[in-house]
């Protein structure tokens, strides 16, 4: 059994400490209880892809084109330690996390992070990324007010 409760409002907190404190205790066979941020949505996704086509249309990274594809897992490895291994056949590859994994608050990273970079190189930003980086900068603002 799966059960997932978003906590939007008050019944909702409500229902969760309900559902938990009927939850059987059991040593042997335990039930886990996760509480995590939302993944990121769609439309964040879409929006980094603005983001990222962008920059894949004006940079040129060592004398070479790259593609979005390519961007993404450049930034997303920079967020993440630039770990970079031998490729199998030769070459390296940077080891970048998926997005689909991401939590929003780590989806909001990836675009700052691209946006920066973008700035850096004199990206000029789509209306499309323009609105991608300000949904991660307003999510980044609500998360700085909760403790």
């Amino acid at each position: 059994m799966i059960k997932e409760i978003r906590l939007t409002h008050e019944i909702a907190r409500s229902n969760a400490i309900n559902l938990i404190s009927q939850l059987p205790v059991d040593s042997d066979h335990p039930l886990r209880v996760i509480v995590e941020e939302d993944k990121r949505s769609n439309a964040q996704n879409r929006m980094m892809w603005a983001v990222l086509g962008d920059i894949a249309k004006q940079v040129t990274w060592n004398n070479e084109k790259l593609t979005s594809e390519e961007w993404k897992h450049l930034i997303t490895a920079n967020l993440h330690g630039q770990k970079c291994v031998q490729g199998i056949q030769g070459g390296l590859v940077f080891m970048g996390q998926s997005t689909r994994k991401m939590s929003k608050r780590e989806f909001a990273d990836v675009v700052t992070c691209a946006e920066q970079f973008g700035a850096e190189n004199r990206v000029i930003f789509s209306i499309d990324a323009q609105e991608a980086i300000n949904l991660a900068n307003q999510y980044k603002d609500q998360l700085s007010k909760v403790k």
